[in-house]
């Protein structure tokens, strides 16, 4: 079991995100933050969006990802958002995912787009070209930590809560299963003032592989991420 922390510096916590799956054809109905900017995934890249530039939305694309902002109108000297729903079609994996977007006074959402028939080719083929064991774990712990799923990870939303200790609780938020790995996001909040090490949760996790606990001293109420990887169970 491996310790991993260095990397976790790159990019800022993100805590309290929407986490929403699609899969499969016919419509799909996602709420989506009302004023903030949304986030939807691909395992591969987007290769192409359609929506109605009148209906008051924008989305900007690059790779696996597409942006979505509903932009706000004027009556009078009042700002507004709109709040009807808007329909959105996005090409993924060669599949046309038709979405109907719900804006809702709620954060920023992300909205995954699951290719069932290709996860586990990807899978392996992104677990053979990391190289090493040491570069796969690290790349797997990145993905986590900026909540984008690693190619042909298959997305499992959770948010249960999964142990209670007197100083802390600790809830699984979601976990990304792999061809070998999977990776899990835990929520720790603590009930006093904590210090927090990996080695400490390691006897709660089966078949570790690697922790990361991004903020390790927290004060009462405070909550960070534990980020894990571990061997997925035949």
């Amino acid at each position: 079991m491996r310790r991993i922390l260095p990397v976790l510096g790159l990019v800022s916590l993100v805590l309290g995100k929407d986490f929403q799956v699609v899969e499969g054809s016919g419509y799909h109905y996602v709420e989506i933050s009302l004023t903030d900017v949304n986030r939807i995934v691909c395992s591969s890249e987007i290769t192409g969006v359609v929506y109605s530039k009148e209906k008051s939305i924008e989305i900007k694309r690059k790779g696996r990802n597409a942006w979505v902002k509903i932009l706000p109108t004027k009556k009078g000297e009042k700002i507004e958002y709109p709040s009807y729903p808007r329909e959105v079609y996005i090409e993924c994996g060669g599949l046309v995912f038709s979405l109907i977007l719900l804006p809702r006074k709620i954060p920023a959402a992300t909205v995954v787009l699951k290719v069932p028939h290709e996860d586990d080719a990807r899978a392996r083929e992104f677990e053979k070209k990391a190289g090493s064991y040491e570069k796969l774990i690290l790349s797997l712990i990145r993905h986590a930590y900026r909540e984008v799923p690693p190619p042909g990870y298959r997305v499992k939303k959770e948010n249960r809560k999964v142990r209670e200790f007197k100083e802390l609780d600790l809830y699984l938020l979601k976990s990304y299963e792999g061809s070998r790995y999977v990776i899990e996001e835990y929520l720790i909040t603590a009930k006093e003032d904590v210090h927090l090490t990996e080695g400490s949760f390691v006897p709660y996790i089966r078949f570790p592989a690697a922790l990361s606990i991004v903020k390790p001293r927290l004060k009462a109420g405070e909550s960070t991420r534990l980020l894990v990887v571990r061997l997925r169970e035949e």
